[in-house]
Parts: structure tokens; C-alpha cells; sequence
């Protein structure tokens, strides 16, 4: 006589097909695999387990299982902490599949169903990518046997194209002057325009890592150490600005920290105000890769200020980088001068 199924439930989706699910009351609802040999083996762990009142044990194997494998990896601890931010969220929206449900149950399908979910600007790109390193994680592990978060057919949004024109940039900081945070925005902007670094990295800037003649930077995302000279322009703010050297550098009217929230919401309304709203902070940096190119620095120069990889530097020239014929015709006068 077959074992009866217990706590499990059958509900139909909008196509037709059903799908199993063990619900039992005091624990989470768990999709159940469609293979039926496999959904009564998951069925009797989840119960022998809630029977035994250690329902949170997860088992091997599991998504659950996995997604504890991957946070203990060096990998997912050194996130910077921005990114961490949107993994836990995104490593909780997995979970909700199922926390106890086999690993390999989340084949292809089931892959691409979750990140369609997934509309807002820049998501599926993101979820994507933690579906991929749990998949590196299974795979190691040997609870999966494919990466099914590869090669997806992923909703992009447009790259952006903004850069700021010297117009641009001299309306913006005009505008600033009359804004409650006014002194540090137009800071943080000077140190984004002549840094090319990524604006929680300038909010994080001390005046200890000033020196005269550098900024030591650390950078959060790629935890990348560099020491960027500074601009004659900027050398000369940073000497009028120059407070306690343990502080820093930029601080609101009141002397307190800036948030990147806030820095948001001064930077649009300081943009709106100077008719460059659609213009952001961290097109600062693209424009920034893109004038120190036009003034003849070499790929290799240009990664070095900035931290990029040599081909993602070229990938930001490749794409934002007009070719015209005054570049043409400089570059025939530098091979001239070389005769």
C-alpha cells in the first residue's frame, strides 16, 4: 500500500498545468517538483522534519541549503556593501520559491519564470547574476549539473549616453550656490568631475587621504587602492576647503555625513533648477574617461585614475568617444611632429 501524501496541495496556473505544493500550517508554503517520485520524497523530509519540530534544519541540497553555502563564501562576504544590500533581497525573493525545495527543481523554466518577474530598471540583470553564483555554488557542491542562469535573454535598458558639457556644468554649479547644501554638492561634484571615481567613493573621502598632492582612494565596489593625483583646479578647492583631517570631505551645512539618499535628492533638485536634470552624478565619471582621452591620455593613464580593467576603459571610449575630423586632424599633426 502507497504512503499517503501529507500536507501536499495541487493548484492550477493560468496555462493549465498544475503545480504541487506542501503546505502545512506553521511552516512556509514550498513548491513540490512535477516529477511525482520526487515530490513524494521532498514531501516526507519536509514532514519528518516539522515532526521532529526542527523545521529550519534545511536540508542538503536545498535552495535553502545553497543559498547558506553561498553566504558563507569569501566571495559573497566581500561584497561592497551597496551590492550586498540587493543580494540579500534578491537571495530572499529566491528563497521564497521554496526554501526546502530540491536545488535541481530549479531548472530553466523555473529560472527564467522568476526573473521575468523582475521589471524595474536594471533588475533582471541583477537577479540574473545571483542566480548565477548560486548556480556556480550548486555545481560545486554537486547538487546541480547545469548553470541555468546563463545566457538569458534579459531585458536591457539602454545604456546612458549623458555627458556633461562644459555648459552644462558651469549652469549646475551657478544653481548650486543658492542650494541649502550648496558648499558640499559643489564639492562632491568638483571631486567626481576631476577624480572619475563613483559617487559613494567620493562621499567616503577623508581629508586624511589628502596629501597636497594625492587622494587615496579606496574603492568600494572593487576594493581597488589608488592614489589619484589632483587636477591643478581641484587642488586648489581642496586647499580653501581643508578641515580636521580625520573628517570628511563632504559633510552637510549642519557638519554631519552626506547619505547617497540625500546627495540624490540635493543633486536633482539642484539640477532641476539649472535645466540639467537629466543629467546624474555618476555620468561624471564617463565624461570624465572621455576628456582625459581627448586630452591625449593613453588607456593605461585613463585606468589608472578611474580603476577600471584596460577593456572596460576602452569599451567606454569605444562607445562615447565621438570620432570627428578635429580628432582625425590631430592625430595626422602628432604624426607630423614625429618626422
Amino acid at each position: 500500500m502507497l504512503e499517503r501524501m501529507r500536507y501536499v496541495t495541487k493548484r492550477h496556473n493560468r496555462g493549465g498545468g498544475e503545480r504541487h505544493y506542501w503546505q502545512r500550517p506553521g511552516q512556509p508554503l514550498t513548491r513540490l517538483p512535477d516529477d511525482p517520485v520526487a515530490r513524494f520524497t521532498l514531501q516526507k523530509k519536509l514532514n519528518e522534519a516539522a515532526d521532529r519540530k526542527d523545521g529550519d534544519v534545511l536540508i542538503e541540497g536545498s535552495i535553502g541549503w545553497v543559498i547558506q553555502r553561498y553566504r558563507a563564501t569569501d566571495r559573497f562576504k566581500k561584497l561592497a556593501r551597496g551590492t550586498l544590500k540587493y543580494y540579500g533581497r534578491y537571495l530572499r525573493e529566491v528563497e521564497d520559491l521554496g526554501k526546502m525545495l530540491p536545488f535541481r527543481a530549479f531548472d530553466r523554466r523555473m529560472v527564467v519564470d522568476f526573473v521575468e518577474t523582475f521589471t524595474k530598471k536594471g533588475e533582471q540583470r541583477k537577479v540574473a547574476a545571483v542566480l548565477r553564483n548560486l548556480f556556480d555554488v550548486a555545481l560545486y557542491e554537486g547538487v546541480a549539473v547545469e548553470n541555468h542562469a546563463t545566457k538569458l535573454r534579459l531585458t536591457t535598458n539602454q545604456s546612458r549616453e549623458a555627458m556633461w558639457s562644459d555648459g552644462a556644468i558651469k549652469a549646475w554649479l551657478a544653481a548650486a550656490e543658492g542650494h541649502a547644501m550648496g558648499a558640499a554638492m559643489t564639492l562632491a561634484f568638483r571631486l567626481l568631475q576631476f577624480t572619475a571615481q563613483r559617487p559613494g567613493d567620493v562621499l567616503a573621502m577623508t581629508w586624511s587621504a589628502w596629501n597636497g598632492d594625492l587622494i587615496r582612494v579606496r574603492q568600494q565596489k572593487t576594493k581597488k587602492l589608488l592614489d589619484v593625483p589632483a587636477h591643478s583646479e581641484l587642488r586648489a578647492i581642496l586647499e580653501e576647503a581643508r578641515r580636521g583631517a580625520d573628517s570628511l570631505m563632504i559633510v552637510s551645512y549642519r557638519g554631519r555625513a552626506v547619505s547617497y539618499a540625500a546627495m540624490n535628492r540635493a543633486w536633482q533638485s539642484i539640477g532641476l533648477a539649472s535645466d540639467t536634470a537629466e543629467l546624474q552624478a555618476r555620468d561624471l565619471r564617463r565624461t570624465a574617461c572621455v576628456r582625459m582621452c581627448e586630452a591625449g591620455a593613453t588607456e593605461k593613464q585613463i585606468a589608472a585614475v578611474t580603476g577600471h580593467s584596460i577593456d572596460e576603459t576602452r569599451h567606454i571610449l569605444e562607445t562615447y568617444l565621438p570620432t570627428t575630423t578635429a580628432m582625425a586632424r590631430a592625430a595626422i599633426e602628432r604624426l607630423e611632429t614625429k618626422r
